[in-house]
C-alpha cells in the first residue's frame, strides 16, 4: 500500500518538496554562531549552503561543515598570531579532531538557536575567550 501524503511519491518513496525536509543549512549555523559572540564576528555562506566561514578578531578563521560521518564539524588551524590555549577545555558534547573539534551526536533536530550556542561555546573554548 501506498502513501497518499505530499512527501511520498506514487511508490511510497519519501520525497518531501525541495527546501522542506530541513528548516535551515550549515551556514546558517555559522551566521547564528556570529550573532551570539558578538559584533566583532561575521559569517560568509559556502556553496549551496553547505558550510560557512566564521570570522572574528583572529587571524584564524573557523569552517563549519559536515564531514563523512555526518558530524557537524569546526575546522581551523592555529595561528602563532593567536594567543589561544595550547589544550582548550572543551564544553561538554564538544570533541577535538585533527582538523579542529565537532559536536558529539549533532543533528538538525537539535534545532538553530542550539547548535549555534553548542558552537558558540566551541568556538569560546578554542580561542580562550570563554
Amino acid at each position: 500500500m501506498t502513501s497518499t501524503t505530499p512527501d511520498y511519491d506514487e511508490h511510497g518513496r519519501y520525497m518531501p518538496a525541495p527546501g522542506t525536509e530541513y528548516p535551515f543549512s550549515v551556514s546558517d549555523i555559522a551566521r547564528a554562531t556570529a550573532r551570539l559572540l558578538g559584533p566583532a564576528w561575521t559569517a560568509e555562506s559556502g556553496p549551496w549552503g553547505v558550510s560557512g566561514t566564521l570570522s572574528g578578531p583572529h587571524s584564524a578563521d573557523f569552517a563549519f561543515f559536515v564531514d563523512e560521518e555526518s558530524d557537524l564539524c569546526i575546522g581551523f588551524r592555529r595561528s602563532t598570531d593567536d594567543d589561544w590555549p595550547e589544550t582548550p577545555e572543551l564544553p561538554e558534547g564538544v570533541l577535538s579532531c585533527d582538523f579542529g573539534v565537532y559536536l558529539e551526536l549533532a543533528a538538525a533536530v537539535d534545532g538553530l538557536d542550539s547548535l549555534a550556542e553548542r558552537s558558540a561555546a566551541a568556538v569560546r573554548a578554542v580561542t580562550g575567550a570563554q
